[in-house]
């Protein structure tokens, strides 16, 4: 029975529905953390974000593992994209729940991101944390950024028509 952690916890709200692949389900979402070298209850508040989510099982070959990656899309209260921060990321609509189920040392992703950065390079921002689906455990998960072109992400300019005419 899991109903602590050091780590962040994630809890999900399916709202009674299924989680699906290539499309996002309406669901809830709680994430709570009392701060490095704290402990947090499941019971705790949420104090990092609460709120309406869309929620789906992203990736090709991972989507069939026993512990699902997920694409999350932080959303108002009528279904819109609502951009937050989470951890001190910056504020975006789009995050990713990584699975650690081929990473036994739940470090890879964490440390490849890591060094990347400290080269000079954009790298993913990311937190392991804890998750929780309809309060049933699923694991250790990384929380973090979708890559993708943004200001606060990968910034690099949107390509145009002229961009693509041509060889």
């Amino acid at each position: 029975s899991f109903d602590s952690s050091e780590l962040p916890i994630v809890m999900i709200n399916t709202l009674g529905q299924t989680i699906i692949e290539d499309t996002k389900v309406d669901c809830l979402m709680d994430i709570k953390y009392n701060g490095q070298g704290n402990i947090t209850y499941v019971t705790d508040s949420a104090n990092v974000y609460s709120g309406n989510i869309g929620i789906e099982i992203r990736g090709l070959t991972s989507a069939a593992y026993p512990q699902h990656p997920y694409g999350i899309e932080t959303r108002d209260s009528v279904g819109a994209n609502n951009n937050v921060s989470i951890f001190g990321m910056p504020a975006e609509t789009d995050w990713v729940l990584l699975s650690n189920f081929n990473d036994r040392s739940l470090l890879k992703n964490l440390i490849g991101y890591k060094l990347f950065g400290e080269m000079g390079n954009y790298s993913a921002r990311a937190q392991l944390c804890e998750v929780l689906i309809d309060n049933s455990y699923k694991g250790i998960y990384v929380i973090g950024e979708k890559i993708k072109q943004d200001d606060n992400r990968v910034d690099i300019a949107k390509l145009t028509a002229v961009d693509t005419l041509g060889d």
